[in-house]
């Protein structure tokens, strides 16, 4: 019997839970802001409604007011959000032990021992039972199918509240030759690119290429195209409990030499915040407490260090410590955006610095 695999995606997530929340919101196009301040100057989730009128996350607020004049502003409440998502997630758990959180508004159900058409009447229980527990205006597309990739799939096909299921290769070819190759998981705008220049502007083009060529081109991600292309994926459940718990991810650079120059400083540490959306987007995960340090130059390494916190008053050290700025700021909202996390970095680096030359600096994000 094929693996029943289950994807839940609830729908436009952040602005469904403010008009569950709000019921003066529900039924008009809502649009939520990276924060608490309304200037804020990217949406950073869009109802199904604003939708309509062409609205999309990641849209400038004032791209979108042209869109839609009547767009109703919500400042984002990432504590709201995550209430929310230990809610579903409780619910969930009661239907399979093999839960795999995918992000804070997806994730991944296997059923063992039933078959894809037995899982749509729990898909349909899933769907009730948040309805009846969490709210009636916060919706999720569920995609059933026999694997992770195609499961995903599925539930990406009929938004919002939709039911799909993919039964086997057969229809997932069917379907992957009627999408674009960016409609899949897997497949970004750098991949994307990278198979129409040399041709390759489909998934059936895509089966055409021998796994040789696509290994040659892409290395080991040949692999996971070619399988890609014919509905295969062997990646596995990993259940919440066996996930190791990620603390925080961070990057440093040491500069090989020193500088006090602002411009410098800022290009390294965007070059660091990017690093750390990227893995950040590779495990799925988002951060909102931003941590920055540095060194001084010429400053001998101890074990002791100094150091200043925005989270805490008073300063500990030692005589003849190596200085080292430290600051936290909580960002304004979960994220896991590269130049959010370096716009956090910077405010935090430019308070905490002392404007002295330095060697080395340092960035990590948590909670």
């Amino acid at each position: 019997m094929h693996r029943a695999i289950l994807h839940i995606d609830f729908n436009s997530y952040f602005a469904t839970v403010e008009q569950q929340a709000n019921p003066r919101l529900r039924g008009k196009p809502v649009g939520v802001t990276g924060g608490d301040r309304l200037k804020r100057t990217v949406l950073g989730a869009a109802s199904v409604e604003a939708k309509r009128f062409g609205v999309k996350t990641g849209m400038q607020i004032w791209q979108a007011k042209q869109l839609c004049p009547s767009l109703i502003l919500v400042p984002g409440d990432s504590d709201k959000y995550l209430e929310c998502t230990k809610r579903f997630l409780a619910i969930l758990k009661d239907y399979s032990p093999y839960l795999e959180v995918f992000s804070i508004d997806e994730c991944f159900l296997q059923c063992i021992g039933i078959s894809l058409y037995q899982c749509v009447g729990i898909a349909k229980d899933i769907k009730r039972e948040i309805r009846e527990e969490i709210g009636e205006w916060i919706t999720c597309s569920i995609g059933i199918s026999y694997n992770k990739l195609m499961a995903k799939l599925a539930g990406s096909l009929q938004k919002p509240d939709g039911l799909v299921v993919i039964e086997d290769t057969k229809a997932a070819m069917f379907i992957l030759d009627r999408i674009e190759l960016d409609e899949i998981c897997g497949i970004g705008p750098r991949i994307k690119k990278r198979l129409n220049n040399i041709g390759i502007f489909n998934f059936k083009q895509l089966r055409q290429v021998p796994k040789d060529a696509l290994l040659a081109s892409f290395k080991s991600y040949g692999q996971v195209l070619y399988n890609m292309a014919r509905g295969i994926d062997h990646s596995e459940i990993t259940p919440f409990y066996e996930k190791e718990e990620v603390k925080s991810i961070g990057h440093r650079h040491t500069i090989d030499h020193d500088t006090d120059n602002p411009q410098e400083i800022k290009q390294i540490l965007l070059k660091l915040t990017e690093l750390i959306a990227r893995r950040l987007r590779a495990k799925n995960l988002v951060g909102k407490a931003i941590h920055c340090w540095y060194r001084l130059a010429f400053e001998p390494l101890n074990p002791t260090s100094q150091y200043i916190s925005t989270s805490e008053a008073g300063v500990n050290g030692g005589v003849g410590s190596i200085f080292v700025g430290e600051g936290m700021q909580t960002t304004i909202a979960y994220t896991n955006d590269g130049l959010e996390i370096f716009k956090a970095a910077w405010k935090i680096f430019d308070q905490i610095w002392d404007r002295g030359k330095i060697r080395m600096i340092g960035v990590s994000i948590s909670n």
